[in-house]
């Protein structure tokens, strides 16, 4: 049971990194939720 479990982070890891070799380029984390929440933003932009 161990080695099934371990097989399927394995393959997410190994997918989330195919994929971002692929596209050559990291998701931006410039802005999250948690800086509109503390910055007061809403769903409108300025």
């Amino acid at each position: 049971m161990i080695y099934i479990f371990l097989a399927i982070i394995v393959g997410a890891v190994s997918l989330s990194i195919f994929k971002i070799i692929r596209k050559k380029k990291l998701p931006s984390n410039e802005f999250t939720p948690f800086d509109d929440i503390t910055m007061g933003r809403t769903e409108e932009k300025e």
